[in-house]
């Protein structure tokens, strides 16, 4: 496996950890299946994005204008699908804030890869 696969299979594993987590507290404070879908469907919206940003900086070539022009449509599209699950969340009576949160373990994980990688 490359740098970044490794990279990958280590944040997608924390997330995972984080978000059952949050998940298993969360069932036992609310009590609300609602509030515990939102926090793996918030995840599953992160681990979506998180996967085009790599497939998309894996597939930039060395022409910078184009790289640009990529990487804009990349994060179009990565907002509007964003946009969408949220959407799709909230119409469906799911919490939003659990949805953030969930959004927000695989953030946690991120953070936590960076904090072990980095440089003393």
């Amino acid at each position: 496996m490359n740098e970044i696969q490794v990279m990958s299979k280590k944040i997608i594993e924390w997330s995972v950890f984080f978000t059952a987590g949050v998940s298993i507290l969360a069932g036992f404070f609310f009590q609300d299946i609602k509030v515990v879908l939102g926090i793996i469907l918030g995840q599953v919206i992160a681990l979506v994005g998180y996967l085009m940003i790599v497939r998309m900086a894996l597939s930039l070539g060395t022409d910078e204008k184009a790289g640009k022009s990529q990487g804009m449509t990349g994060y179009l599209v990565r907002y509007l699908l964003y946009a969408c699950f949220f959407g799709f969340g909230a119409y469906t009576g799911l919490s939003v804030i659990a949805l953030l949160i969930g959004f927000l373990c695989h953030k946690a994980a991120i953070l936590l890869y960076a904090y072990q990688q980095r440089k003393d």
